[in-house]
């Protein structure tokens, strides 16, 4: 079976992209590589999520707690500070590009042909710059970006997580979306006490 380098944006999302490439006779090589996730203890929850599901799985997994860390904060780091974030696409177009780019050398460097993402498993995400960030990085580095959108099994990522006791996040990971994702919850929540 070929190995597809695999970044891995968190645990739930892998329940459901590992089977998918295996289905597709590929072998994920997880690498979580998430400069964006912040403060450090919501990290530490996602890569313990993360090895936890490895571990279920049988999926080796890379960590790299530096890659892409001096990029993302000199760019969608310094992008998504508080308290004036800036344009949400900008900054996701910048994050993106980081950790993709990160992904496709270490499929390169590794030898491996071909990676992906577990970030399009999610439907908040913006997988038209996914997708293009992939393309942009793998051009670079030489190898193939596979885009797999997997946001229909989204659902069963919830049920997957739930059943092996996974930490499951409510927003991307920076800052400025934790904030946003935080008013976007309030706001629902006063419509429904309106209603």
């Amino acid at each position: 079976m070929e190995t597809i380098l695999l970044h891995t944006c968190c645990g739930p999302c892998s329940t459901v992209a590992v089977p998918h490439f295996r289905a597709e006779g590929l072998e994920p090589l997880a690498f979580f590589a998430n400069p964006n996730v912040q403060p450090p203890d919501e990290h530490e929850r996602r890569l313990f999520a993360m090895r936890r599901y490895a571990a279920a799985a049988d999926l080796e997994l890379v960590v790299d707690d530096q890659a892409g860390a001096r990029e993302w904060a000199a760019g969608a780091g310094r992008a998504a500070a508080l308290p004036a974030p800036a344009d949400p696409r900008q900054r996701c177009r910048e994050c993106l590009e980081t950790r993709l780019a990160e992904a496709a050398y270490a499929a390169a460097s590794r030898g491996l042909g071909l990676f992906s993402t577990s970030l399009s498993v999610s439907p908040w995400q913006q997988h038209d710059l996914i997708a293009r960030a992939g393309l942009a990085a793998a051009e670079a580095a030489g190898v193939e970006f596979v885009y797999a959108d997997l946001r229909r099994a989204y659902p069963r990522s919830i049920d997957e997580s739930r059943r092996l006791g996974l930490y499951r996040q409510h927003h991307c990971g920076c800052v400025a979306g934790k904030w946003e994702a935080w008013h976007e919850g309030r706001a629902r929540r006063a419509r429904r006490a309106r209603a």
